[in-house]
């Protein structure tokens, strides 16, 4: 099971991000959630990081294990940064209705 949990700040945009886990299909083999998850983090965090004048961190402490956290999000791209959120918290949802033994979606 991929557990996500994502915190939001008082505008929407991400302020934290913690995964950790993976999906299984049959045994040893990645789900297609998985791979779905890890394209949706991985984009998320390399769109953030991009961002020169946004204090974005990325760790990978551990194989399955991600976190992302974001400093202020500077006024010129709070709209940016709401829609790269939006972009991720949906697709994030979408896929935990979808396959909720498979993610567990928190978001705060």
């Amino acid at each position: 099971m991929i557990c996500v949990s994502v915190t939001l700040d008082e505008g929407g945009c991400l302020k934290g991000l913690r995964a950790s886990g993976h999906s299984f299909l049959h045994g040893k083999a990645f789900s297609p959630v998985c791979a779905a998850v890890s394209a949706l983090l991985g984009t998320a965090a390399g769109l953030f990081e991009a961002e020169s004048s946004l204090k974005a961190q990325v760790s990978l402490p551990a194989e399955g294990e991600m976190e992302l956290s974001i400093g202020e999000v500077p006024a010129a791209l709070r709209q940016r940064c709401r829609g790269v959120t939006d972009f991720l918290v949906y697709g994030l949802t979408r896929i935990a209705a979808q396959a909720p033994d498979d993610l567990d979606l928190e978001i705060l």
